[in-house]
């Protein structure tokens, strides 16, 4: 209705105090009419409107989503088939090359071979959503396989703790160890450019985020990558690792019979690392498996979310655990008992929606809304004193 339009309800006051005729305030009753089905046929227009708007916005993230399911799988694939081709050339240049450090670093390798299988299994079958057989969704299967892959990282490097500390006492007894040839030197400078050529390709999407985040000048915690101008885009860890490689079979080329020593020093020094890596792992997939909750900062983080809610006076028992990449919070939330049932499942829900804005959307919640403690009185027990009050009152006739 257009702004200039005049109010038919000051039109038909004005008709009454002039003493306007029947048939006019008839038209005009009619033009009210008139006007209020344009108005809720605007209304309903505006709502088709936003429900479409609504509607194309959620398939444009949709699709915005697909994309980027298709570039992580794609580069998956390539840390996949990279990862297996770094493996296998360090293992065999080891073999030839004699070297047990370049083997404890082959070891490492198809450790990160096992993480790209895992992480396709993960896109493909751990991040399906629950269904009738499977509540809870597929996350567990992920776990399974991170413990397989522990226990062969576990496996593999007691075997070189042994392989290497054998060659260290023998140089102890005086004996003079194996050193390496060559090319077991060029074969660790090999793979250290082909290591940065692999994360060029992958690009880690995670280092993507940290750019993005770093122009908003918001920190990202949990992220171990470098942000220098992209020249560098492996984590740190992995560039120390391979410079001790590169140093320890470089070292046994230098004079003197006690640089012998530095490959299976460092072969030593780089098998302990995986044999913590591993036992940590594997810790911590024991606690998923056995329900084990969260950690103690996570938990407060929950009962403060809770408390921090609008209507909730407080938090009682809490309950979590991890499933897979996801996890799951049962929790009581304590509110007033004047609230209706209404009131309280509108808590519940906004409990519900600030925790998964502060973990993720794949959260499993469950809300149990309880009332404060102490205060209140359940209806049993209110039936019970009624009952007896009545006894009281029937002993008394």
């Amino acid at each position: 209705m257009s702004i200039l339009s005049p109010n038919p309800i000051s039109v038909i006051k004005r008709c009454n105090s002039c003493g306007t005729n029947l048939f006019k305030k008839r038209l005009i009753e009619n033009l009210f009419k008139k006007c209020l089905i344009e108005n809720e046929a605007t209304f309903e227009l505006e709502r088709r409107l936003e429900k479409l708007i609504n509607g194309e916005l959620r398939m444009q993230a949709d699709k915005k989503l697909d994309k980027t399911h298709n570039k992580i799988r794609n580069r998956s694939y390539t840390g996949l088939a990279l990862s297996l081709i770094l493996t296998l050339f360090k293992l065999l240049a080891g073999i030839l090359g004699n070297s047990t450090l370049l083997l404890a670093d082959a070891v490492r390798s198809f450790s990160e071979f096992a993480n790209e299988c895992i992480k396709l299994l993960d896109f493909s079958i751990g991040s399906k959503p629950g269904d009738e057989s499977h509540n809870y969704g597929h996350g567990k299967i992920t776990t399974l396989c991170m413990g397989a892959e522990a226990f062969i990282l576990l496996f593999a490097s007691f075997h070189m703790i042994s392989l290497s500390s054998g060659e260290m006492l023998m140089f102890l007894q005086g004996k003079e160890p194996e050193t390496p040839e060559i090319i077991a030197l060029y074969a660790a400078i090999s793979a250290f450019i082909l290591r940065n050529i692999m994360a060029v390709l992958t690009e880690n999407p995670e280092l993507q985020a940290k750019e993005d985040f770093s122009k908003a000048h918001i920190p990202v915690k949990g992220l171990s990558i470098i942000p220098v101008k992209r020249l560098l885009i492996i984590p740190i860890k992995d560039v120390l690792i391979s410079c001790i490689v590169i140093s320890g079979i470089g070292c046994t080329f230098l004079p003197g019979k006690s640089f012998d020593i530095a490959d299976s020093f460092a072969a030593l020094l780089l098998s302990l690392y995986l044999l913590g890596t591993s036992g940590r792992l594997l810790y911590r997939i024991a606690n998923e498996l056995i329900e084990a909750s969260l950690e103690e900062e996570n938990n407060l983080r929950i009962r403060e979310i809770i408390n921090k809610t609008e209507n909730v006076t407080g938090s009682g028992e809490l309950k979590t655990r991890r499933i897979g990449k996801g996890i799951a919070i049962n929790a009581i939330v304590n509110v007033n008992n004047s609230l209706s049932v209404l009131e309280a499942a509108e808590i519940a829900n906004l409990v519900e929606e600030r925790l998964k804005a502060a973990f993720t959307e794949d959260t499993y919640i469950l809300i149990k809304i309880e009332p404060v403690p102490g205060k209140n009185q359940n209806f049993k027990s209110k039936s019970r004193s009624s009952n007896e009050k009545k006894g009281e009152k029937a002993s008394l006739f």
